[in-house]
């Protein structure tokens, strides 16, 4: 009788372990899965070589300041930056319109550049971020002000900000505080706008 309890219980743990597995695995693959670009949704990713040029500024910037693994960093509307960036800080948070980056789990904030006005829009996340990465979905002055509002909401006073964005946004990047840089991000697939890095620090550096 007891050989057999015994049995019933070794059977139920081990088929618990297989569940959790097949679990483990299946979580593992969804987040695997390769999202592709929406165009609708203004979405193109970035290069590969932009991607570890993006992952290298992350590793210089821990290294050379005051900036810890433990930092929180904010990516606005640039999902194909998350894997990279995710690998190297502990606390990386994606705001994206696109729900299909709900596979980021916890990490993964839906966000609406158009609540930007609504002073209670992302409050939570009030004075939250050391370092934001935005690329808002569209190059128009009214995209890049009400993304900007949220920015303005959700960093710390210290914050560092990248803006990736058209050589056209240059005059209203200046205006809210960014300077150009030498850096050029590429996407995977060639868009007609030429592209350029925006921040409120020197980027160079770091490139």
């Amino acid at each position: 009788m007891c050989d057999s309890d015994d049995e019933e219980i070794k059977l139920s743990a081990e088929t618990q372990a297989i569940l959790n597995q097949f679990l483990k695995e299946k979580e593992q693959q969804e987040k695997s899965q390769v999202v592709e670009e929406n165009w609708q949704l203004s979405q193109f990713w970035y290069s590969e070589a932009t991607q570890k040029t993006f992952g290298k500024i992350m590793k210089q910037l821990i290294r050379d300041s005051k900036m810890k693994e433990d930092i929180c960093v904010a990516l606005l509307s640039c999902p194909s930056l998350f894997e990279t960036i995710n690998s190297i800080a502990d606390n990386v948070r994606l705001f994206e319109f696109d729900e299909r980056f709900q596979k980021y789990g916890k990490n993964f904030v839906h966000y609406d550049y158009n609540l930007g006005n609504d002073e209670n829009y992302l409050k939570e996340y009030k004075k939250t971020f050391d370092l934001i990465i935005l690329d808002p979905p569209f190059l128009s002055e009214e995209c890049l002000r009400k993304s900007f509002q949220i920015v303005n909401r959700i960093k710390k006073d210290d914050c560092k900000i990248i803006l990736n964005t058209g050589i056209v946004q240059k005059t209203l990047a200046k205006e809210l505080g960014l300077e150009k840089s030498s850096y050029k991000p590429q996407h995977k697939n060639n868009l007609g706008n030429e592209f350029a890095s925006f921040a409120n620090f020197d980027l160079n550096k770091y490139i």
